[in-house]
């Protein structure tokens, strides 16, 4: 009963850590505009429109692997241009350099002026997936739970077996008679 105690306080303990890093993680403060930048580049465009310097900033900060297989030094750079010239290619108003206007009304939206692109499939995993470049994507996570489930059944085998061999032994097996046989019928 002890092991089973001792197991539940590790798990519960556990678990605890596991939500304080996370909250820990989500109230870290405000983020850096020129991350709010990478973040919204990350799923292939940028939405909102910031102040100037966060553009420049986002480009010194991008890692040089990003900047050598990705795209996203130019899409910055294009929407730092239309930020420039008050025109976020049908996305509504622009902004004013040196200030932060924030996301737009309209939202994303096609070429011509409907709805953006996307089939079912799309709208599922973007639904799914991780909404920014510093978030923890879906696979990781499920990977994380059954790794703790795994430590978790490891651990309860532990206890169990440990529990099996504390108890004292038994009486000694009685040992069998052999069965009558029955009379023979002639």
């Amino acid at each position: 009963m002890a092991a089973l105690k001792t197991l539940l306080t590790t798990l519960a303990l556990a678990l605890t850590l596991l939500a304080g890093t996370a909250a820990t993680a989500s109230a870290a403060g405000t983020t850096p505009c020129w991350k709010q930048v990478i973040s919204d580049w990350y799923d292939g465009r940028i939405d909102n429109v910031y102040p100037l310097h966060c553009y420049h900033e986002a480009i010194a900060h991008l890692p040089e692997d990003v900047q050598t297989y990705s795209s996203a030094k130019d899409e910055i750079n294009r929407a730092l241009l239309a930020a420039l010239r008050h025109d976020r290619d049908g996305y509504g108003g622009g902004g004013i350099a040196g200030t932060s206007v924030g996301p737009t009304a309209s939202g994303p939206t096609a070429p011509g002026g409907g709805e953006a692109p996307g089939g079912v499939l799309t709208r599922l995993l973007e639904t799914l997936g991780p909404s920014n470049a510093e978030s923890v994507p879906l696979p990781l996570l499920v990977l994380a739970v059954i790794a703790l489930l795994l430590l978790a059944a490891a651990a309860a085998s532990f206890v169990a077996k440990r529990v099996q061999a504390r108890r004292p032994p038994g009486p000694p097996p009685v040992p069998a008679t052999a069965p009558a046989q029955p009379p023979k019928q002639r």
